[in-house]
This record gives structure tokens, C-alpha cells and sequence, in this order.
């Protein structure tokens, strides 16, 4: 089963990108201690790349700088920086930076191209088919000690000829029961925790019934089946992003995975 690589963050990259090389000028001296020009710009790039939002007052973000460094110093006095918890937290950042800047440098040698993600998307919607079922349900909870033979009293009545909608109105536990037993349109992702449903209705006719209770985790239901249609597939606009990201994703996977295959790996944990 593949690893996943839980270290690697967009904003983690775009801090990467965001720091220019600069000249070394002094914009103010605190406690002795030099701030540069490089040191301000450095900083104006990472709040802009946190906050997402253009620094238009450089004094203001010198002040900022400035505020830090006197924290920071006085940590170093308290001897904070010294404690070994914090130096692990220290240490393990560093080293997923370094890590995320490698995993940059890979992506940037082999930029992913429109031509591989589109290649992606036709073999996904490749006889892909969406359906949809406009359902109506009778629902009596789990709650409900004889559930299950409610629900089979229904059914009795609809084969009598009784009106689904009506029965819905009159029994339904659930809050559709106003609607008539209207719950809307459903697909396979929005059925995947009840089973019981997806099969029920791939099995049933459009205008059709449930001849038997179907349960879940709500209780006992009755379906009705009023409609069912093929739901276009997202576009490759709509879909490019996140093809992309997929891409991206197993290539680093790739590329892990050929570094490991060539380290020298001991497992000593029983």
C-alpha cells in the first residue's frame, strides 16, 4: 500500500519560492544585533505569502521585524531555545523544509505538462457513467421497535394500490415525510455509507417500489423510485487542478520510492 506523504504542503512550497536575494543593508540595530535589508524583505515575503495580502507599509513591517527580534532575544536569555522539546520541534521543521525544498526542486525539473493531464481526464470519464435516482422513502427509525414490520405494512398497502406519497405524508418517521418522502437526487458517493440503498434502487424500475424493507443506520425504509439520469461528468477545465494535483502527488510518491530503493534501510523494530 502506498505511503502517504504527509509532509508535503502547497504553502509549505510557495514559502520556498517567496524570499529574494537582496543587498546585506542595515535597517536597524537592536540590542547590537544587525537587521538588513535582506532580513526585511525576507520578512515582507512571508507574511505575504501567510496572509496572502500585499505588505504596502515597509516601516510598519520593519516595527514587526523588530518586535520579533527583541522576543527572540529575550528567548535566547531565558534560555528557551535551549530546551531540548523545543529543539526537537525545531529540528523536525527544519528538516521537513529542506525535504519540501527538495520535493520542489524535483517538480520544478519536470513541470507537469496540459497534454499528460488531459490524457488523465479522458481515461477517467472514459465510459464513465453518473447516474442519479430521484428517491422518495418511508422511513421508520432504528428507534422504532417493530421497524422492520411497519415498513412491511406499508409495502402491503402500496401493492393494494395505495399512494406512496400519501403513505409517506401519514407514516414517515423522517423529516421528508411533509415532502411526501422526497429526499431528492442521490448518486453512489452520497449512498456509500447504506449499501442497502445503492442496491435496492440499481435493481428497481423508474415509477417502482422496494418490495422488501431496506435498512440503515436510520432505521427501516420503503423506496420509490421516481426518476433516474446520467449526470455529465465535470469538465477538464473544472477537472484540471485537481488532476494535477493527483499528478504531482504520484510523482513525488515515484520519487520517494526510487530513493528508498536505493537506501540502505534496516528495520530493527519488533
Amino acid at each position: 500500500m502506498k505511503s502517504k506523504l504527509t509532509f508535503l504542503t502547497l504553502t509549505t512550497l510557495t514559502m520556498l519560492m517567496a524570499f529574494p536575494v537582496v543587498a546585506a543593508e542595515t535597517v536597524a540595530i537592536v540590542n547590537g544585533k544587525k537587521l538588513t535589508q535582506k532580513d526585511l524583505d525576507n520578512h515582507i515575503a512571508m507574511i505575504q505569502t501567510m496572509t496572502r495580502k500585499k505588505v504596502e507599509n515597509k516601516k510598519n513591517a520593519l516595527q514587526n521585524l523588530i518586535d520579533r527580534e527583541i522576543m527572540y532575544q529575550e528567548v535566547q536569555k531565558q534560555k528557551i531555545d535551549q530546551d531540548p522539546e523545543m529543539q526537537f520541534i525545531v529540528q523536525f521543521q527544519a528538516r521537513e523544509m529542506y525535504n519540501n525544498a527538495l520535493l520542489k526542486k524535483t517538480i520544478g525539473n519536470n513541470p507537469i505538462t496540459d497534454e499528460e493531464i488531459k490524457k488523465l481526464y479522458d481515461e477517467k470519464i472514459k465510459n464513465l457513467e453518473i447516474k442519479e435516482y430521484k428517491v422518495r422513502h418511508i422511513l421508520f427509525k432504528k428507534e422504532t421497535a417493530d421497524g422492520e414490520s411497519q415498513a412491511k405494512a406499508v409495502i402491503a398497502q402500496l401493492d393494494t394500490g395505495k399512494d406512496f406519497i400519501e403513505l409517506a405524508k401519514e407514516k414517515s418517521q423522517g423529516p421528508s415525510a411533509a415532502k411526501g418522502g422526497d429526499i431528492g437526487w442521490m448518486n453512489l458517493a452520497t449512498m456509500r455509507d447504506m449499501p442497502g440503498f445503492a442496491q435496492a434502487l440499481s435493481e428497481m424500475k423508474k415509477g417502482s417500489y422496494s418490495k422488501t424493507p431496506i435498512k440503515s443506520n436510520f432505521g427501516w425504509h420503503v423506496l420509490k423510485l421516481d426518476d433516474v439520469r446520467n449526470k455529465e461528468p465535470a469538465s477538464f477545465e473544472q477537472s484540471k487542478k485537481q488532476l494535477g494535483t493527483i499528478i504531482q502527488q504520484e510523482r513525488i510518491q515515484a520519487y520517494v520510492s526510487s530513493l528508498r530503493s536505493k537506501a540502505k534501510v534496516e528495520i530493527k523494530l519488533k
